[in-house]
């Protein structure tokens, strides 16, 4: 039971931590590229409120993975991931990513930076989801758990 408890502790710290990135999926990836800015200009054009505090509100942006060698191949870029040092500025690029059509236009879009385990759950609940919505019903979910609201 100690063992458990530890792991559950350790995710919850993991989660949290996690809690202050937002992952950005669609940018090209470019031989010289300067990935901080080009990030910092996608967060301007998606909530432009933000505009001239990006570069305060960025800990670090980098790429995912290892560097791609594929040169003129059809290959998916990697994620960016970005740490912010400001939840409120995270979570108003969060909310306008939502409904951004430069996003849209662009074939870009942010994610949630999940723990291995609440990605696993969000595949397995998000058809249900999914099903609800198409039904005209309200429902999400908040760490792994399905919240269905009565219509």
């Amino acid at each position: 039971q100690r063992i458990e408890t530890c792991e559950t502790r350790l995710a919850d710290l993991e989660r949290h931590s996690r809690r202050w990135n937002l992952r950005l999926r669609g940018v090209s990836e470019k031989e010289e590229e300067n990935i901080r800015d080009e990030v910092i200009h996608i967060c301007e054009q998606t909530y432009p409120d933000g505009k001239g505090k990006f570069s305060f509100a960025m800990d670090s942006v980098h790429r995912l993975g290892k560097k791609q060698n594929h040169i003129g191949s059809k290959s998916v870029p990697h994620a960016v991931i970005v740490q912010f040092t400001s939840r409120i500025v995270r979570d108003a690029v969060w909310k306008a990513a939502k409904s951004s059509a430069y996003l849209k236009d662009n074939g870009l879009w942010f994610m949630e930076d999940l723990t291995p385990l609440d990605g696993e759950r969000q595949k397995k609940l998000w058809p249900m989801v999914e099903k609800a919505h198409a039904a005209g019903k309200a429902a999400y979910y908040i760490n792994g758990i399905e919240i269905r609201l009565p219509a």
